[in-house]
């Protein structure tokens, strides 16, 4: 039961922080496809949880071309989590994701959009133009991870979750 309303809030908070506005690629996504894994201790459930909460938000703001190359992107980084993240530490794992989430998202729309010739220089351009969104994502995954882990300890230290153990709601 609580497992249940843990990832209903968790995937409620990833839609609402997509449709209200925000900065462009100012979310907490690639955060939860970080900390999804580690939180619910369960990849599948972790790698899910920022795909639906995407995929409900999309249903309201619009799909795209290049949706797909997003979703396989979080696929990646939540399926990479739990073998990388004993080998080095968590906030390098956030500047990693949105490295790899910056080249891969960038790379599709110089692919399939016209924005920029499909040349050398429209690739530099294309990734050049997006250096402004790249910093709202790389400072949003910082503190939305960081967020997270503390709401972590905070959530494993709780009296809520102590009560919801001994109820026999836990589970």
């Amino acid at each position: 039961m609580e497992k249940i309303f843990l990832v209903c809030s968790f995937i409620f908070i990833l839609v609402i922080s997509r449709i209200i506005p925000h900065p462009p690629n100012f979310t907490p996504i690639i955060a939860a496809a970080i900390f999804g894994p580690i939180f619910f201790k369960d990849r599948i459930l972790g790698l899910a949880i920022p795909i639906i909460g995407m995929f409900i938000s999309d249903l309201i703001i619009g799909f795209h071309a290049y949706q797909i190359v997003i979703y396989l992107t979080l696929i990646s980084i939540s399926l990479l989590i739990p073998k990388i993240i004993k080998l080095v530490p968590l906030s390098f794992y956030a500047l990693f994701s949105c490295l790899w989430f910056f080249f891969t998202t960038n790379l599709a729309v110089w692919l399939v959009w016209e924005y920029y010739p499909k040349t050398f220089d429209g690739l530099i351009s294309c990734f050049v133009l997006a250096i402004p969104f790249f910093k709202n994502t790389l400072i949003s995954t910082i503190i939305f991870t960081i967020t997270f882990y503390y709401l972590n300890k905070i959530y494993e230290k709780s009296t809520f979750r102590v009560y919801l153990s001994k109820a026999k709601l836990l589970r």
